[in-house]
């Protein structure tokens, strides 16, 4: 089968290849998987720089979720049919064929379009499982920052939903703008994190904080936090580190967390799990433009499809497709 294999960590343009691997076979409570799509994400080339949770095992075929139809199930992995439509994440994604573990394979609605399916696995699980998480009460404040990325979007609609002001975080420039909920009502400005914050403080403080960033900058979301509230890390973007004082944690009686997908998936309990995948398919079905697609490229163009996502500023995934 056709693959893209990396044999060391590096930078993607330098350690992929396109080249025949075996094709997989499946083990006890594994899914055979013939990839139609897979959504290239940030954690994809952190997973390929070795910088990622789940570290590569030489030689490694890349990417770590996609989409497509079972073709066999191995031992304790009955339940999906040959043939069935189905969303996944497991690393080996970006190959003809892929394996996945049962709890990490989900059955695809028949109106849910290929270029949504294939982004489910990681985005809107995360959204949903950080909204969980940090459980919001309704007409509480919320603040997203990277405001602008795929799972804020996610995260803004989710949060309606459930009747809970948010607002977003964003890059302006070379500073900074919070806007108020979906429709994105400017609150404030501000050269920094911590001026933006600063200047929307007399809305009040926010009751939870859901950031990707890390970095100095969590200091002052943790400011920005009303007391007994709840910050949320879930990403890498900033991993520098900060310096921090146990008063600034317990004067505010507040908590500060870290947020793995695959962590929250393996303690949710199943009825949570099919909680999740029964809104975000009906939400996404009724708006699959919340997963945008910027452009898609054959699995062996794999080299374009990363220049075209280092180059482009226009909104939505990259896929690889066949």
């Amino acid at each position: 089968m056709q693959a893209v294999v990396f044999e060391r960590a590096g930078r993607p343009e330098e350690v992929l290849a396109v080249r025949e691997a075996p094709e997989p076979v499946p083990g006890r409570g594994q899914v055979l998987i013939r990839v139609e799509a897979r959504a290239i994400q940030p954690a994809d080339f952190l997973f390929i720089e070795g910088r990622y949770r789940v570290r590569p095992a030489f030689p490694q075929v890349a990417g770590l979720e996609g989409s497509g139809r079972v073709l066999a199930c191995g031992d304790g992995a009955e339940g999906f049919p040959a043939g069935t439509r189905v969303a996944f994440r497991s690393p080996g994604a970006w190959a003809e064929l892929a394996l996945a573990p049962l709890s990490r394979v989900y059955p695809v609605p028949p109106q849910i379009p290929e270029a949504v399916a294939c982004q489910f696995a990681l985005n809107p699980l995360t959204a949903w499982g950080l909204l969980a998480d940090c459980s919001p009460a309704p007409s509480s404040r919320l603040l997203i920052t990277a405001g602008r990325s795929a799972v804020a979007r996610l995260l803004a609609r989710l949060a309606a939903r459930r009747g809970v002001r948010a607002s977003l975080l964003v890059r302006e420039g070379s500073g900074y703008a919070l806007l108020e909920g979906e429709g994105g009502a400017l609150l404030a400005r501000g050269a920094s994190v911590a001026e933006a914050l600063g200047r929307a403080a007399q809305a009040g403080p926010f009751h939870a904080i859901l950031d990707p960033m890390g970095g100095p900058d969590t200091l002052a979301l943790m400011d920005a936090l009303a007391p007994g509230g709840r910050l949320v890390t879930y990403g890498l973007l900033d991993d520098r580190e900060l310096s921090l004082k146990s008063s600034r944690l317990l004067f505010k009686n507040m908590t500060w967390q870290g947020f793995g997908v695959d962590g929250w998936l393996d303690r949710a309990a199943p009825a949570q799990i099919q909680a999740a995948r029964s809104e975000l398919w009906a939400m996404l079905a009724e708006e699959p433009g919340l997963l945008p697609v910027a452009a898609a490229f054959p699995l062996s163009r794999v080299d374009e499809a990363i220049r075209a996502i280092r180059e482009s500023r226009l909104p939505g995934k990259i896929l690889l497709t066949g």
